[in-house]
């Protein structure tokens, strides 16, 4: 009788500012995305005071642990379930999920055509690109995640498949995380894409 091990993993990766498996295609499974846009509230009458708001009201950034204009956070884990075939343990199922949280401001005052709302409107569309990019990420470590899983061979036992698999999992993550923290030291932090007021 087959014997079968069902894991399910999770981890936690972030974005800057604004914070922070192909072979064996025929394993069944899938990635499963859920995302997701949150606002916080400010006020204010002119940019000075909407740039007080956002320090005050923002997200906190996990790594200096003080508050940004915009994050993005995506958490993955993984399912999978493991088979003995043969004297081997094999992956026989694996679903990857991703869940990919944008916190973004949202401005009371955003309405009409003056000069404020139109530089509010050019700083909040920067924001969204620049996060925007966070978000594909996410995606991407997902997919990623998934086919490194995958191309992990069969073992002799089935915890040291699980071993095995956590490992490439973890590779992909980190591998991410890296990239999406270089994206940051690039962009400084978006201000290139334009996240800054023009005062």
């Amino acid at each position: 009788m087959p014997m079968r091990a069902v894991v399910r993993v999770r981890w936690l990766g972030l974005s800057g500012l604004l914070w922070f498996a192909v072979a064996g295609a025929q394993v069944p499974g899938q990635v499963h995305l859920e995302e997701r846009v949150e606002y916080y509230p400010i006020h204010g009458q002119d940019l000075r005071e909407l740039a007080v708001q956002m320090q005050l009201h923002g997200p906190t950034h996990v790594s200096t642990g003080r508050q940004s204009a915009g994050t993005t956070l995506w958490s993955i884990s993984w399912s999978h379930r493991l088979e003995m075939r043969d004297g081997r343990c094999a992956l026989d199922s694996l679903d990857i999920y991703a869940a990919i949280r944008t916190t973004l401001p949202r401005w009371d005052g955003d309405r009409g055509n003056g000069p404020t709302v139109r530089e509010w409107r050019r700083y909040l569309s920067s924001l969204r690109l620049h996060e925007a990019t966070h978000v594909q990420h996410g995606r991407e470590a997902a997919e990623a995640t998934r086919e490194a899983m995958l191309a992990v061979p069969p073992q002799e036992t089935c915890a040291l498949l699980a071993r095995a698999l956590q490992r490439a999992a973890q590779g992909q993550l980190r591998r991410y995380t890296r990239l999406t923290r270089r994206y940051d030291a690039l962009t400084d932090y978006g201000a290139t894409q334009g996240v800054r007021f023009d005062f």
